[in-house]
């Protein structure tokens, strides 16, 4: 494990000689954190989670766990309404290291001997789309504790809030566990930097330490510890003391007037956009303790940044292109010095090119964040190097941390935060096209720009009709509200342009009331209206006659026999969307003929329904003017041809197999 002498992400320290007794309690710290897996677990518990807690203990002689214990409880809670406890398991621990840094030759040991323990366990949840939290509770923090009232009898709650299954996602994960003697009286500055696979925004606080839980509530609350007089969250080395703490980036800064033993934490909160709205997604705390003592030996003075390096410490870069910026620092006293740069961006072997002095970077440990060193004496320099693949683009900017210690008795660290945000170039100007539409118009829109290999369309609201991808589209749109057409290009490199928006509105006419179809005996004197003010529309048909209510809400129409009709209305207060409908024959509607001429030339020589096929089983009797039944079926096929009587007037009685009638007469000439 690389560890950097007094480097600063965690303040995690111990036994000092003649601080506390030798057989102190043995916890100092810690922090949980998780990643959703998948969605593979039993159907009754399908969500599956891996937790991981990461413990310091003290590595002193007469620890009562120098290695850390052999197991701990892991709580899981559901955070729906009443529900409580889930389940709870007492994790093995998988590994544990020794994580105190060397002791320069010809100096005295001031750092203390830690251990850090890992336990980790995948474990099957329930579906609960509030989420759930993981705890993890102790009695043991260390005694002699400076800013608490009553340390002996203070635990340690360690807690991690779990997003829904429905919510993948991976807590943020602090990028080293480096140790920090802070020396009386002295600013020392230190890193809380945490890494986010998921790119989520985080925000970094002090905040109290967790205590002892209070179990009577459904999920145990986890309450602050109790304070000496003089101490807070925000002034945990008291009111001569400080503690702040960068909330973009996690680098902090302390200074204590007073030696002995502080405890402290940091609320990591993960932030996502969703749904057009950021929203805080979790919380994940680190608790810590410091530890101040004086520090005895010639004077030493700090390493410092160079100019330039400080002056490049926000980037911004776009993918397919390369960046590259050093990173200095030199030391007053000509020390030895040591630069670790860490960042999720030096994956390795893995799909980022990033490197630092040509090296990609490996691994710590189990985190997930890759670690370079360089050396040199009284200047060290590392050239970062990146270049952004495509992919590679996200809202929140990529860390890049570096911690500078000078190889002194008194070593002094100094750290920074450099961040590099990966953008998608800018080369559509804007969208060409109309910002009023109406509901069911189709409307060009042209991405305005460089000509592009190809081009990428998305619409809210509307479709596109034809092809994706081409410079022009078409898109219909759809209901009364507003609409948004959005492209992005498709480079020779196969990496995406950032995509450019148009916001549309949709406007619709007035919505017309009346039949869509009409039967042959139904067709005149159909009734259209629309709401509002009587006086305010303006219609026209086509294939039929308005008959009257010109300039009025309501009209009625007669439609041609036979033909499609569509009927117009605009709302003169609003005239750009004028709404139509659509009208057409009833294909169901029966229609008898009255007249039949059964002489051989194929013209009317049966009676005849029409839309009969509609209808299987319809039953027919045709009967003469005096009543008596001349023709009866159950079945009618349009076959009655007048066989057997004479001329004249006959009546018809029709009934469906739904007990719908029609009744009439019709005429037979020879």
């Amino acid at each position: 494990m690389v560890i950097v002498r007094r480097t600063a992400s965690v303040l995690l320290l111990w036994l000092l000689a003649g601080l506390v007794p030798a057989l102190a309690s043995h916890l100092v710290g810690g922090e949980l954190t998780y990643k959703f897996l998948d969605a593979a677990g039993p159907v009754s518990q399908p969500f599956r989670y891996r937790v991981t807690a990461r413990i310091y203990f003290n590595k002193e002689d007469g620890s009562a766990a120098p290695n850390g214990t052999p197991s701990i409880p892991i709580r899981l809670y559901s955070k729906a309404p009443g529900k409580g406890l889930l389940l709870s398991v007492n994790v093995l621990r998988d590994s544990f290291v020794e994580i105190t840094p060397a002791t320069p030759p010809g100096c005295a040991a001031l750092a203390p001997r830690v251990t850090l323990a890992i336990y980790d366990t995948i474990f099957s949840l329930p579906v609960v789309p509030e989420g759930y939290v993981a705890q993890f509770t102790s009695a043991a923090r260390n005694v002699g504790i400076t800013n608490l009232r009553t340390p002996s009898t203070e635990g340690i709650t360690l807690a991690v809030d779990l997003t829904p299954g429905t919510l993948p996602n991976t807590s943020p994960e602090f990028t080293s566990d480096a140790l920090i003697v802070v020396c009386r009286g002295q600013t020392v500055s230190s890193l809380n930097n945490a890494y986010d696979a998921d790119g989520d925004r985080l925000s970094y606080s002090l905040v109290a330490p967790a205590g002892n839980p209070d179990f009577s509530t459904f999920i145990p609350t986890t309450v602050s510890v109790q304070y000496a007089a003089g101490y807070s969250a925000t002034q945990p080395f008291g009111n001569v003391g400080m503690a702040t703490i960068d909330a973009g980036t996690g680098l902090a800064q302390y200074r204590s007037s007073t030696q002995g033993y502080f405890a402290l934490a940091v609320d990591v909160q993960e932030y996502r956009m969703i749904n057009g709205k950021e929203i805080l997604l979790a919380t994940l705390r680190r608790d810590i303790q410091v530890a101040v003592l004086n520090c005895n030996g010639p004077d030493n003075s700090s390493p410092v940044f160079s100019a330039a390096t400080l002056a490049q410490r926000d980037m911004q870069v776009e993918e397919g292109q390369a960046l590259q910026f050093n990173i200095m620092a030199q030391d007053p006293d000509n020390q030895r010095l040591t630069m670790t740069v860490s960042s999720g961006l030096l994956d390795g072997a893995g799909p980022i090119e990033a490197t630092l002095n040509g090296q990609p970077g490996a691994p710590v440990g189990t985190r997930a964040v890759g670690v370079v060193q360089v050396t040199g004496q009284g200047t060290v320099s590392g050239i970062f190097s990146l270049r952004a693949g495509c992919g590679l683009a996200r809202v929140t900017p990529y860390d890049i941390v570096v911690t500078v210690a000078d190889e002194a008795c008194a070593s002094k660290v100094i750290a920074q935060v450099f961040r590099i945000t990966v953008v998608r170039p800018k080369l559509i100007v804007r969208i060409r096209g109309d910002s009023v539409v109406c509901a069911g118009s189709t409307v060009s829109y042209t991405a305005v720009g460089p000509v592009l290999d190809q081009y990428r369309w998305i619409t809210r609201g509307g479709q596109v009709v034809g092809s994706p991808t081409s410079r022009t589209v078409q898109v219909r749109w759809s209901n009364a509200g507003k609409g948004v057409v959005t492209v992005s290009g498709l480079l020779a490199n196969g990496c995406l342009t950032d995509s450019v928006s148009h916001l549309v509105t949709i406007g619709s006419g007035p919505i017309i009331t009346g039949p869509t179809t009409y039967c042959a005996q139904t067709r005149k004197g159909l009734r259209y209206t629309v709401d509002g003010i009587p006086s305010a529309f303006q219609w026209t048909v086509t294939d039929g006659l308005l008959v009257s209510g010109q300039g009025t809400n309501e009209v009625r129409v007669d439609i041609n026999e036979g033909a499609v009709a569509t009927i117009q209305v605009v709302d003169l207060a609003s005239p750009s969307c004028p709404t139509l409908l659509r009208v057409e024959p009833d294909r169901r509607c029966l229609a008898f003929y009255n007249i039949i001429t059964p002489n051989g030339d194929h013209l009317n020589d049966v009676f005849v329904i029409t839309n009969l096929a509609y209808h299987p089983g319809t039953a027919l009797a045709i009967f003469n003017r005096w009543g008596h039944s001349v023709y009866q079926t159950e079945d009618y096929q349009n076959t009655y041809n007048g066989e057997g009587v004479s001329a004249g007037l006959y009546f018809y009685l029709c009934r469906l197999t739904d007990g719908t009638t029609y009744k009439g007469w019709f005429e037979i000439v020879r």
